[in-house]
């Protein structure tokens, strides 16, 4: 179980630093998905960092402590889920909310496999 913990957090980590990435530096397919959820760009920025952050917690807590893994990986769950959130209440169609949800999931599935193997 310890194998598939390792590669989902690896999985999630990697898509975390491109997501977060995306939002910290204002690439424009980041910029159209905070246009159309109508979230401010001091907020977008920030949750770019809170991603980076918890993607830095999910591969030292894999290797160092568990509970961190959990941490990071938690908050990724809840940053996504906040997004797919955000984007339906706007009334955005279901294809351009999958992403978001595709890494809740991702991020829940990450949550546990850390507990099941730890």
């Amino acid at each position: 179980m310890r194998v598939v913990a390792v590669a989902c957090s690896l999985v999630l980590t990697l898509l975390a630093v491109i997501v977060g990435m995306g939002k910290v530096q204002r690439l424009p397919a980041s910029l159209q998905v905070r246009d159309q959820a109508r979230i401010t760009p001091t907020l977008w920025t920030v949750s770019g960092w809170i991603e980076l952050a918890a993607a830095a917690a999910l591969v030292v807590g894999i290797f160092v402590s568990l509970e961190m893994a959990v941490v990071g990986a938690g908050v990724l769950f809840v940053s996504y889920l906040a997004l797919a959130v955000r984007q339906l209440t706007t009334k955005q169609a279901i294809p351009s909310v999958v992403p978001a949800l595709a890494l809740s999931v991702l991020s829940a599935i990450t949550v546990a496999s850390i507990v099941a193997s730890g």
